[in-house]
């Protein structure tokens, strides 16, 4: 028997990140500020991390949550995988040129798709409904600059938009 609506716990799934950043920074403002001795110096650094956790985990919560898509997406330290029924695309992220986000306008799921280009003009779609899709919002991590406000953005968008996440910057000669 559960006690808890299911819509209540996907909503507390959704928030863990901040529920447990919000945790820590509490607990790291009780050391530093009255905790004694080696307790205080302790928690100045567990404030500042529990801090970090809840600013991530607002970003993370507010980019709304989607499934049933087609595909699974895989993420590793260097390459990105996205499985499809007819086959499989890899692309390796040092080779990632830009990163944008369709939002195809859907009034009632709001539909986005991630657009990875290489350098070479190859473009993957991944639809954020995609099994495994929350990886991408990690993914970004690797490309300094990313805007990951646009990417909030984005997955409330309910009108056809494109929303550049990050660009390689090119070097101009003149």
């Amino acid at each position: 028997m559960n006690l808890v609506r299911p819509e209540a716990r996907a909503a507390i799934w959704r928030w863990r990140e901040v529920l447990v950043g919000a945790l820590v920074t509490g607990l790291g403002a009780n050391w530093a500020f009255g905790g004694i001795g080696i307790m205080q110096w302790i928690g100045w650094p567990v404030l500042l991390l529990g801090f970090a956790l809840l600013i991530t985990g607002l970003q993370r919560a507010r980019v709304r949550p989607r499934s049933g898509g087609v595909g699974v997406v895989e993420l590793d330290e260097a390459q990105l995988t996205y499985f499809l029924p007819e086959g499989g695309i890899v692309v390796p992220l040092s080779l990632i040129a830009r990163i944008e986000i369709e939002a195809l306008g859907d009034e009632e799921r709001g539909e986005i798709l991630w657009i990875f280009t290489d350098r070479e003009g190859q473009k993957v779609r991944i639809p954020a409904s995609a099994a495994g899709a929350e990886r991408l919002l990690d993914a970004l991590a690797q490309f300094p600059g990313a805007h990951y406000q646009k990417v909030i953005a984005a997955s409330a968008a309910r009108k056809p938009e494109n929303f550049v996440i990050w660009q390689e910057r090119v070097a101009r000669l003149h």
